[in-house]
C-alpha cells in the first residue's frame, strides 16, 4: 500500500470531504443544535455529528497521504488544521521526485 498521494490524488479528495462537511453541517444545522430535546432533532444531531466526523478523519487521512508525498510528517497536519488555507499549499506544492523515507511516488 503506498502512503503517498500526490497533488490530483489530493485534490480528488478533497471533492467529497467538502460535500460531507456540508451535508454533515445542514443536518446538525437542522437538528438545532442541541436546544430542543425531541427523538427527529436528536436523530439530525447524530447523523450530523457522525458525518462531521467521517469528513474531518477524510481530510486528516488524504493529507497525511499528501504530506508524506511531500517528505514531510504526518505531524504538520496539526499546522494544517490550525491554519486551514494551508491547504491550497498542499494542493500546489509538489511531492518529492522518486522514492523518499515513505515509500514510493504514486503512480497513476
Amino acid at each position: 500500500m503506498n502512503i503517498r498521494l500526490g497533488r490530483l490524488g489530493y485534490l480528488l479528495r478533497l471533492f467529497p470531504v467538502i460535500l460531507l462537511y456540508g451535508l454533515g453541517a445542514l443536518l446538525w444545522i437542522m437538528g438545532g443544535k442541541g436546544e430542543s430535546l425531541n427523538p427527529i432533532a436528536l436523530v439530525f444531531l447524530f447523523f450530523g455529528s457522525g458525518i462531521l466526523l467521517l469528513a474531518f478523519l477524510s481530510w486528516w487521512f488524504a493529507s497525511v497521504r499528501r504530506l508524506h508525498d511531500m517528505g514531510l510528517s504526518g505531524w504538520w497536519f496539526l499546522l494544517v488544521m490550525f491554519f486551514p488555507f494551508l491547504v491550497l499549499v498542499l494542493c500546489v506544492w509538489p511531492g518529492e521526485r522518486g522514492f523518499n523515507r515513505f515509500g514510493p511516488p504514486m503512480e497513476y
